[in-house]
């Protein structure tokens, strides 16, 4: 549904991004992650043709988006980290005058504008100026907005911004539910929480593309693993036993609850269990704890700065 290649852009003398590559297929919810100024929201911006690439090819639903850019445009939803609406205008004309910028039939249009207002708890007050409302409540309707004319693709910059937690899960579950309908999702977002629980795939950038891949994928690919082992008595009785091994590292103890770093876990791990239970020791609990998309992404980001 959109493919990549090699895009770059600058202004001026600072490069916003540099030569990045992906691609993102039909109904994918494609998470897109990267610290302060790593080129997120200007990528968005040059996909939804907003701004036009130094250089690079892109292409959406197979259309070049310079020379296809108006048919792109027609197939696009885009939220803005900080979405504009009129605000002297009602919730309702505000969606009616957007909408009116699609070749969407009336009566097709109303429909639309009824639909997204109710589903997101704002047909109450369709008539009351868009200024009155609350921050959370003009997220909403600008996320209305980007629905209003059902594009094949959905462009979210920070959807549950602003949001209290009842509102932010219920866009959540609508995220997750457009798959269903095969609305393609590219969502930037700073919670990684979110971007773990709704995305397919992660691409970290950081200027230039870190790293894309599931989350299943970045967790199998770290070589240095947690471990919690839960003893039936105090776990500082083991430490000594667990210290023999070159493999572990970072070991931490509470009361009967050993946390530590293994290296190779797939040859170590059965090794420590055989140690410690020729020497006695009661193990309750032995388990991997995988590394969360958060612990991940900052080490991600971590080593690129190192570099």
């Amino acid at each position: 549904m959109i493919k990549v290649e090699n895009l770059t852009k600058k202004f001026g003398d600072i490069t916003a991004v540099e030569n990045i590559s992906f691609d993102v297929g039909e109904s994918e919810i494609f998470g897109f992650l990267g610290p302060n100024g790593a080129g997120k929201t200007t990528t968005i911006r040059v996909l939804a043709t907003l701004i036009s690439p130094t250089s690079g090819k892109i292409t959406i639903d197979n259309r070049d988006i310079r020379s296809d850019s108006e048919y792109v445009r027609s197939i696009i939803g885009l939220l803005t980290e900080s979405p504009g609406m009129y605000e002297k205008l009602s919730a309702y004309e505000n969606l009616d005058y957007y909408s009116s910028f699609y070749d969407i039939p009336s009566d097709r249009r109303r429909s639309n504008i009824e639909k997204y207002l109710k589903m997101f708890d704002l047909w109450d007050r369709k008539d009351d100026p868009a200024g009155t409302y609350s921050k959370g409540m003009k997220q909403k309707l600008a996320l209305s907005r980007a629905l209003i004319h059902e594009p094949k693709i959905l462009f979210l910059d920070e959807p549950t911004a602003g949001l209290d937690p009842e509102s932010a899960h219920m866009v959540r579950n609508f995220i997750e539910n457009l798959k269903e309908e095969k609305i393609t999702v590219f969502l930037c977002t700073h919670n990684l929480e979110e971007a773990s629980s709704l995305s397919d795939r992660v691409c970290i950038i950081k200027r230039k593309v870190v790293r894309i891949a599931t989350l299943s994928e970045l967790q199998n690919s770290d070589k240095n693993k947690r471990v919690e082992i839960i003893f039936k008595d105090n776990a500082l009785r083991y430490t000594g036993l667990l210290k023999e091994f070159r493999e572990i590292k970072d070991i931490q103890t509470d009361n009967n609850r050993v946390l530590a770093l293994v290296e190779r876990p797939e040859i170590t791990n059965p090794m420590i269990i055989k140690k410690l239970i020729d020497n006695g020791a009661g193990i309750i609990y032995f388990n991997e704890i995988k590394a969360t998309l958060e612990e991940i992404y900052l080490d991600l980001i971590k080593n690129e700065e190192e570099k």
